[in-house]
């Protein structure tokens, strides 16, 4: 329990009550009313509690009805959080000699939905501060400053709680004054404060008169249910009947003692009845404080106080979820960032494997470009052949072709004639499709009697990538045939780079070579005895001779039209003059194409010519077999 002090002084007397307390319960240890006999009653407070026993106590003081001003004030009806500063600013303009500093409180009296009543109560700010001071001196520690008349009724309020409904008087009876305080339903609605004549003769009519004039002013009339008066039964004989009388009803004589637990060693003066506001204030400060007014606690507007729990969830949830957005967005960078630093060290680790396959690509381009160029210009004439209308509407004269090394293709160049120029339109209509353009200068009429009168020129141009399509669907093919998967283009282009890669590492197949190096020799060897040349042999020079005539991209017209340029017997015997002594006609064996194309070779330059024939022939041979092996 806490050991707390109130005090009370006036003029001529000093009051206080000592008293252990903890919520409800208060037990009185100390109670005393000493005379001022003209001594200063802030004296007798810094010489009664200077002593040790007392120090930093803690202090309630009670001050009178005349050391504050009160008025009842009307507001309309507002939320509790906004009466304290309704009720500042209404009083502020009613009061007479409250300024701006004022320490003003209020107690409710009536709240009803239209409106409130209240009882302001205000002290100005020079009367705290020497109450404040006093207080300091004697080393005490102020903790409230109440108003009198209230203090006692809320001890009456507090304890007779039951007793609360109707209308009761309260009356304290001091030295020269008598406090009256009215209260109905438990509220107080009445305080009024009225000065006692100092003979005891007059006190009780003057008391009497005073109730009836309270009774009056706040409108009492029947329902008045009791009048206390505080003190002992003995004290008061006369004042109790003339209150009877002037009531109308009971008087009850109350000691306030009674109503808390007094140590029975505590000597009571005989005035108890003036300690009562002391026990009220000691009993209502914890138990109940909103029936008090305090002027160094005045209400104010009701913060909301929010709990720290909230306080620390609300702060602490953004904190979390920045945190663990924080930490999400870390963890998918880091697993980003080790993504990035597999994909670079995968990468750094197939550079090599890329730059191989980089340069196999290079050397595979260059080969198809290479190979772009080499058209099968037999298969070009045969479709040509087929396309063209028949030999009673057109005559071929004249064929040539020429191979583009560097971007592929070729160009088919054709003279002829036709007996109407409708004809030549049909057969660049047939020849011309996505893989051959078609570029004719037109038609000319000749001045002759000859059918095909009408001259054209045509030329036509193998794409490069159409024979590149070719080269690789026969691939294919051959790979469908041998059981063997089929190779996209790109494949294809790989395991054509991948084979020129070896071929050029290795130098050529070994049993190629050799093959190829027999052949030549037994040819040499034939024509130096004279031997004839095996049928075999002279079809792979043959077939020399014609892809030798190919790859100068240039064909000899017809055996026919060659033989009516160069004429008769003349000419064949000039070409035997010219040869060698001794030696025999090279290829006196084949078909009569092969002579005239042999009998416009220089002397001296024939049998040079068939080996170099004959050795790219079998090197061309070769590479086929090798190819449809693979």
């Amino acid at each position: 329990m806490v050991k707390k002090l109130a005090i009370d002084w006036d003029d001529h007397e000093l009051r206080y009550v000592v008293a252990q307390c903890s919520g409800r319960s208060v037990k009185v240890t100390d109670a005393k009313v000493i005379t001022t006999n003209d001594r200063s009653p802030l004296e007798l407070l810094e010489e009664e509690f200077g002593s040790s026993d007392f120090a930093e106590t803690e202090t309630l003081v009670a001050i009178g009805r005349g050391k504050a001003e009160l008025r009842e004030l009307q507001l309309p009806p507002v939320p509790d959080e906004e009466l304290p500063e309704m009720v500042r600013f209404q009083a502020l303009r009613s009061f007479a000699t409250v300024g701006e500093n004022a320490a003003v409180d209020y107690l409710v009296t009536k709240q009803l939905d239209t409106g409130v009543e209240v009882i302001a109560a205000a002290v100005v700010p020079q009367h705290l501060d020497s109450i404040r001071q006093s207080v300091a001196k004697a080393k005490l520690r102020l903790t409230r400053i109440g108003l009198r008349p209230l203090s006692a009724a809320a001890l009456y309020l507090t304890r007779q709680a039951n007793d609360g409904s109707g209308e009761v008087v309260l009356i304290d009876l001091l030295s020269d004054n008598a406090e009256i305080v009215i209260a109905r339903d438990g509220k107080v609605v009445f305080v009024r404060t009225v000065r006692m004549p100092a003979s005891e003769s007059a006190r009780g009519k003057a008391l009497a008169g005073e109730l009836k004039r309270s009774l009056l002013a706040c409108g009492v009339t029947s329902d008045l249910q009791r009048v206390v008066l505080w003190g002992a039964a003995e004290m008061l004989p006369g004042e109790r009947g003339l209150l009877e009388e002037a009531a109308g009803c009971e008087i009850q004589i109350i000691n306030p003692f009674e109503m808390v637990d007094t140590n029975r060693r505590v000597d009571l003066p005989q005035q108890v009845g003036r300690l009562a506001p002391l026990v009220g204030l000691l009993l209502s400060d914890e138990a109940a404080p909103e029936r008090l007014i305090d002027f160094l606690n005045p209400r104010k507007p009701e913060v909301k106080t929010v709990s720290p729990y909230r306080k620390l969830l609300i702060t602490g949830l953004p904190i979390a979820a920045c945190l663990l957005l924080a930490f999400v967005i870390y963890q998918r960078i880091a697993f980003l960032d080790d993504s990035i630093a597999k994909l670079q060290e995968s990468n750094a680790s197939m550079q090599s494997e890329v730059k191989l396959a980089d340069e196999s690509i290079a050397k595979t381009e260059t080969v198809d470009t290479f190979l772009d160029g080499d058209v099968n210009w037999l298969s070009e004439i045969r479709r040509m052949a087929l396309e063209m209308p028949p030999s009673d509407q057109m005559i071929i004269r004249g064929v040539s072709a020429s191979a583009n090394s560097r971007s592929g293709g070729g160009f088919l160049k054709i003279e002829g004639g036709a007996i109407n120029p409708a004809v030549i339109d049909e057969f660049e209509k047939a020849l011309r499709d996505e893989d051959h353009q078609v570029n004719g200068t037109g038609a000319s009429e000749q001045k002759t009697q000859d059918a095909y009168r009408w001259e054209f020129n045509e030329s036509i141009f193998v794409t490069g990538n159409s024979i590149r399509d070719q080269r690789y669907s026969s691939i294919n093919e051959l790979l469908l045939s041998s059981d063997t998967p089929v190779l996209d283009e790109e494949s294809a282009e790989k395991a054509v780079s991948d084979e020129a890669n070896e071929g050029i590492a290795d130098g050529g197949d070994d049993d190629t070579n050799r093959t190829t190096q027999e052949a030549m020799n037994e040819s040499d060897s034939n024509e130096e005895s004279g031997e004839p040349v095996d049928e075999s042999k002279q079809s792979v020079e043959d077939s020399a001779g014609e892809v030798r005539n190919n790859d100068e991209g240039t064909l000899e017209p017809s055996t026919e039209s060659n033989s009516s340029k160069q004429g008769d017997g003349p000419a064949e015997e000039e070409g035997q003059e010219d040869e060698e002594p001794g030696g025999e006609p090279e290829n006196s064996d084949e078909e009569p194409d092969g002579e005239t194309e042999n009998s416009d070779e220089e002397p001296g330059v024939e049998g040079e010519s068939e080996e170099a024939d004959a050795s790219k022939g079998l090197e061309v041979a070769s590479a086929n077999n090798e190819e449809v092996q693979r």
